[in-house]
């Protein structure tokens, strides 16, 4: 029997995987209330602030890509696209100061910018000075070049950003209290429940122990010491804790609330509330009720508001009190307010039974 002999030959083959880039972008979100549009002037990109920073992983072998970014706000719209000196070598991150620009950066050369998009709300901005309120949105992805936009070229996941400007509501004081010039209202409360409404955070309560008659927030400010402070407070109600210092029947106390403006480059800039005068006494005691309510009706612009106010003042009182034909009590005022000052509600009228 004859022998056969096998022979196996080897064949080399070159696998070439297609890259696929991961994303990751840091942070998801931000929130300020206020923008200027000098920062985020793409002609000036080193006076920008660093918003967010994408992450790159690659796998596989990387040729020619682009990194394109969507922004869109309301009905304006705008994008970029990045495209690279080495088409074949992604940067281990990039920040939204290496996007939002109008000349070459870091090996890139922006084809769009956001430019036309400022120019497009230029009128919205000259209003205020600032960016618009509302929800600015980044998609940003990795495509391969040529096809940046359309999903099937695309070479990873893509991430979102999100920035968030809420201009600033002023900080109104609820309860307890009057505002100066009032005079004080009188409280029985050893440890009431500070009030007030805003859209701000980490506020700075102050109050002062008067030892005679002041005729502005500044005037207390500037020559009185705070009896209590509590800093960096995220609520809008503070009950004032047993642990703090006690007030003294028949003395004045003035409160006031502050917090500073959340801007991307930090900020001097401080809201102040009008300050509330009150004091706990033994005497005969006013309505809580009415008072906290004779301050929520402050707050409101509706004819006839003060025509109720000074009926309240001068011994009315009510019964009930209905809201969108729902019986509702006095704390849930602040709640309501807070709605109205956020464009959630907004309240036409009201009436007296």
């Amino acid at each position: 029997m004859k022998k056969l002999i096998l022979l196996l030959f080897c064949v080399a083959v070159s696998i070439t995987l297609t890259a696929q880039v991961d994303l990751t972008i840091s942070p998801e979100r931000l929130t300020y209330n206020v923008f200027y549009p000098a920062n985020f002037n793409p002609e000036e990109p080193e006076n920008q602030p660093v918003l967010f920073t994408i992450n790159f992983d690659v796998t596989g072998v990387l040729e020619d890509y682009v990194i394109h970014c969507d922004m869109s706000w309301r009905d304006y719209s705008a994008y970029a696209t990045l495209t690279p000196d080495d088409p074949n070598q992604l940067p281990s991150f990039l920040t939204n100061q290496d996007i939002i620009r109008d000349d070459e950066a870091n090996g890139f050369q922006v084809d769009e910018s956001f430019s036309e998009f400022l120019e497009n709300i230029e009128d919205l901005i000259l209003d205020t000075g600032r960016l618009p309120d509302g929800n600015y949105i980044f998609v940003i992805a990795v495509y391969s070049a040529g096809h940046g936009g359309e999903d099937d070229h695309l070479l990873s996941n893509k991430v979102t950003f999100v920035l968030t400007i809420q201009s600033p509501i002023t900080i109104s004081l609820i309860t307890p209290g009057n505002p100066i010039g009032l005079g004080p209202a009188t409280i029985a409360d050893q440890y009431p429940n500070f009030v007030w409404f805003s859209n701000l955070a980490d506020y700075t309560i102050k109050i002062y122990e008067l030892d005679g008659e002041y005729q502005s927030a500044e005037e207390i400010e500037q020559q009185i010491e705070p009896f209590f402070e509590e800093n960096n407070y995220s609520s809008t109600s503070f009950p004032y804790p047993p642990t703090a210092p006690d007030f003294q029947k028949s003395i004045v106390y003035a409160w006031q609330v502050s917090s500073d403006l959340n801007t991307p480059m930090g900020s001097a800039e401080k809201h102040k509330s009008v300050m509330y005068l009150f004091m706990v006494s033994t005497e005969e005691q006013e309505d809580q009720d009415n008072q906290m309510l004779i301050n929520f009706l402050r707050q409101l612009n509706i004819e006839g508001i003060q025509e109720l106010i000074t009926l309240i003042e001068s011994g009315y009182s009510f019964d009930k009190m209905f809201f969108d034909g729902n019986e509702i009590s006095i704390n849930d005022l602040n709640e309501i307010l807070q709605k109205i000052s956020d464009g959630e509600i907004k309240l036409k009228d009201f009436s007296i039974e």
